[in-house]
């Protein structure tokens, strides 16, 4: 796919990794649009303003990517603002910390929470803008899995149950939308020094790392160049990339 010109919509698009797609996107002439949620309005205007000083268009638009109607008015303001979606990434995520163990520690309101934004969410926003992308005979749909969708591990069994049924996702939809020209792929990232190890010490962090087969964390940029890649590529759809450090080859 050609880039320049394009219209991509990033969910969770303020910071950490959707922040990094958006503006390796914007370098590449494609406009953005940064979808966000009020807690993290001041970092989404920023990534804006980031963002558009590259020289493209760029909006910033608040929407639940659980709440249907919400989606649905985020994707016809982002097509009247910035032209039709070509490009979705669905970054946009969330998770709950508790061992595997304890499965009384897992609340229904936490698991309700995290399926309807990893995954309600992303089939929501993919609902939302492939009619669009129908139209202009081409599309390309990226989402954010992560390796505790491809083998059991993360912060809790909600999370990776999400993220493993992201995973399906990506695939029922790269199967129904091929006859599009809509190519659906995900990434599945491990640890990523992103703000969601914020409040983890960097001793904590090192530990975490060492139990990675290449004992390092990912970093965003790497993430990134498994999108760009899934994006400019023509031949590919379906397929989860891992770009985990090796964990999930175990």
């Amino acid at each position: 796919m050609e880039l320049q010109g394009k219209v991509a919509l990033i969910t969770g698009g303020a910071t950490g990794l959707g922040r990094e797609v958006g503006l390796r996107l914007a370098r590449e002439g494609c406009h953005v649009a940064i979808n966000y949620v009020p807690a993290v309005r001041e970092a989404a205007e920023a990534t804006r303003a980031e963002v558009a000083g590259l020289g493209v268009k760029a909006i910033a638009v608040e929407a639940d990517v659980t709440d249907g109607a919400q989606v649905e008015r985020m994707a016809r303001e982002v097509a009247e603002r910035l032209g039709p979606v070509d490009i979705l990434i669905c970054s946009a995520g969330v998770t709950v910390h508790v061992p595997f163990p304890d499965l009384q520690g897992v609340s229904e309101a936490d698991w309700d929470r995290v399926m309807a934004v990893n995954v309600k969410g992303a089939f929501l926003c993919a609902r939302a803008v492939v009619p669009m992308m129908r139209e202009r005979g081409e599309g390309r749909i990226i989402n954010v899995a992560s390796s505790a969708g491809l083998t059991p591990s993360g912060s809790s069994i909600p999370y990776a149950v999400s993220k493993g049924s992201m995973i399906t996702l990506t695939k029922c939809l790269a199967k129904a939308l091929a006859p599009d020209e809509i190519l659906v792929n995900a990434v599945a990232p491990s640890m990523m020094r992103t703000g969601w190890w914020s409040e983890v010490s960097e001793e904590r962090l090192r530990q975490q790392e060492q139990g990675l087969p290449l004992k390092r964390a990912a970093r965003v940029e790497d993430v990134a160049d498994g999108i760009m890649y899934m994006i400019k590529g023509d031949s590919v759809t379906g397929h989860t990339l891992a770009v985990d450090g090796g964990v999930s080859m175990y």
